[in-house]
């Protein structure tokens, strides 16, 4: 951390679109990192005033950017990241100790370092969007090639502001359907039980205050427990209570299953695209 310290520890974003600004802000509210240590270079200038009224530095160009950077943060859709990290480091300000931080999902580290034309410091990582609200989760790996106080560094940034997991990079495309796709399986699930109580004479309005505690209030019960989920479950089936008689819908549908299906089929295309990239 000594060394994070002596260089300055700038980050330059590349990107600044709803994740990479999320983040962007988050370590600046979390204090994590001062404004002053980060540049950002977005593709449409009309995001910058927002990002200079919290003091972060914004830059016309990748080359201004990366001046002084240790940290290059990829916020950029897939398709482009060859593009912009071949952009990057044809930069005059690129060192090749700058370590690159990927959010582009299902990029793997070995295709930044092919457009970067050799071996180059690589931290992958799969935010959830959630992070745009303090509540957010990153599963993140690193290529080898990171130095251990680099890697540890993006440790604590991301755990600043989100739920860290340090995983193997074989499990970062998995991972997406664990916690990047997923928010929308929740948004889903709780969609679905609204359209349920309108159909049984319950507003929306009147059911989503209802919904909404009831979900935050089983995931506290889930981290504060000291039992399986499975027992969580059967406490609140009662014999022949109206609780075991929805239960029984959801198995006879195969819920689990479909869940399961669901996951698959995201891990199924995060590969996909990860071979076409």
């Amino acid at each position: 951390m000594g060394k994070w310290e002596s260089n300055g520890g700038r980050c330059a974003f590349i990107g600044g679109g709803n994740m990479g600004g999320a983040i962007i802000r988050g370590l600046v509210s979390s204090g994590a990192l001062a404004p002053d240590r980060i540049t950002v270079c977005c593709k449409h200038a009309d995001k910058y005033p927002s990002f200079r009224a919290i003091g972060v530095r914004t830059a016309g160009s990748i080359a201004e950017a990366l001046e002084g950077a240790d940290f290059l943060f990829l916020c950029v859709k897939p398709g482009t990241v060859r593009e912009v990290v071949a952009e990057c480091v044809r930069a005059s300000g690129y060192r090749r100790e700058m370590v690159f931080v990927s959010v582009a999902a299902s990029v793997p580290c070995a295709l930044i370092c092919e457009a970067a034309g050799g071996d180059v410091p690589v931290v992958r990582t799969m935010p959830s969007t959630p992070i745009q609200v303090g509540e957010g989760t990153v599963a993140l790996c690193e290529n080898g090639r990171v130095p251990k106080w680099a890697f540890e560094t993006v440790c604590r940034l991301f755990s600043s502001i989100a739920t860290v997991a340090v995983l193997e990079e074989a499990q970062l495309n998995p991972v997406i359907s664990v916690n990047g796709s997923s928010p929308a399986y929740v948004y889903l699930f709780v969609k679905a039980m609204l359209d349920g109580a309108a159909q049984q004479g319950i507003s929306a309005e009147q059911a989503l205050p209802l919904l909404l505690r009831t979900v935050t209030g089983a995931v506290k019960m889930i981290e504060q427990a000291d039992c399986p989920i499975d027992e969580l479950i059967r406490r609140v089936c009662s014999p022949g209570g109206t609780t075991l008689a929805a239960m029984q819908v959801f198995s006879d549908a195969d819920f689990a299953g479909t869940v399961a299906r669901a996951m698959d089929a995201c891990t199924k295309r995060a590969d996909e695209i990860s071979a076409s990239l």
